[in-house]
């Protein structure tokens, strides 16, 4: 190997590790400064989109966070009623609503086609101090296989266990869509759920949704448009103002991503990559969400880092 040769990879190998630095140094005062913020708002699942893959053996640690900011404006509205006096149940009406909320999940895969999930919700309310909101089991099973370009599907079934006095818990299904194309790549998570228990405020069917298109514009980085949304009640929809729906866009970053075919699972294995972390994934993402309803905050930064090994 020639010095120019020798050097232009030590230059290279130097600014991914820069650039993996100042892109964790970043996400690690987003976080910090999510611990300050006040917010208005629940995240829905933490934004969270699921792919559709697993793979044996697999072990995946995942952090999810998000902070909201501006009531919404119906909820402000109500608070502000009679010149600046507090509206009958206002009080009531702010318990709902969040400064903060994380999520942290571990995801086994027990088989080729079986993965296993559970994740704790910690949340801090208005009102009550930070603390632990919920616990969630989860199993997931791939039906089809994607392989480069092309489809897949997945099926997914979860419990979370309300760990607050008075809430309910809440049981969800959930198919998973995934197609690639190239650099391009799109995921569609469509929920339907419902509460379960003494405390259950809502005896029908609700719905969540959360939808990614992601174009892979370099080895490492990626650019996305996210949109999430929930309906409380199938039943009873109400307008579509008092709904919670919301879009933004959303950088990615895998500090060890390969070529493009890497980036979308068609490199071999058995090669590993330049940074000689074979069998290891690390991939980061930091988003801005922006409210679509009256019922929906103004904005919410979302954060999140998943770790597979």
């Amino acid at each position: 190997m020639s010095r120019t040769q020798l050097g232009g990879r030590l230059l290279r190998h130097t600014l991914s590790s820069l650039c993996g630095l100042v892109w964790t140094a970043a996400l690690s005062v987003i976080t910090a400064a999510g611990l300050t913020v006040t917010v208005t708002r629940p995240a829905l699942a933490e934004y969270e989109i699921q792919e559709t893959d697993v793979e044996k053996g697999e072990v995946e640690v995942e952090y999810r966070g998000a902070v909201h900011s501006g009531f919404p404006k119906t909820e402000k509205q109500e608070a502000t009623q009679d010149e600046g006096e507090a509206a009958p149940g206002a009080d009531d009406e702010e318990e709902q609503f969040l400064r903060q909320s994380h999520d942290y999940e571990v995801q086994y895969g027990l088989t080729d086609r079986f993965m296993f999930s559970t994740s704790l919700t910690t949340d801090e309310p208005l009102d009550q101090d930070f603390n632990l909101g919920a616990v969630e089991l989860e199993a997931q099973y791939e039906v089809i296989e994607r392989k480069g370009d092309g489809i897949g599907f997945a099926l997914d079934a979860s419990y979370s266990f309300a760990t607050r006095g008075g809430e309910a818990d809440e049981f969800q299904f959930a198919p998973y869509v995934e197609w690639a194309s190239g650099p391009l790549m799109l995921i569609i998570n469509p929920y339907f759920g419902t509460e379960v228990g003494n405390n259950r405020e809502t005896n029908g069917l609700s719905f969540e949704y959360g939808w990614r298109a992601e174009y892979k514009v370099a080895p490492r980085w990626g650019l996305g448009v996210e949109m999430f949304g929930e309906i409380d009640e199938l039943a009873h929809t109400g307008p579509f103002n008092d709904q919670t729906h919301s879009i933004g866009p959303t950088l990615f970053f895998d500090p060890f991503g390969g070529d493009d075919e890497d980036a979308r699972g068609e490199g071999d294995a058995d090669e590993g990559d330049a940074d000689g972390a074979q069998g290891t994934s690390l991939s980061l993402n930091v988003g801005v969400q922006f409210g679509l309803t009256d019922a929906t905050s103004d904005t919410a930064l979302k954060f999140q880092g998943s770790l597979q090994f």
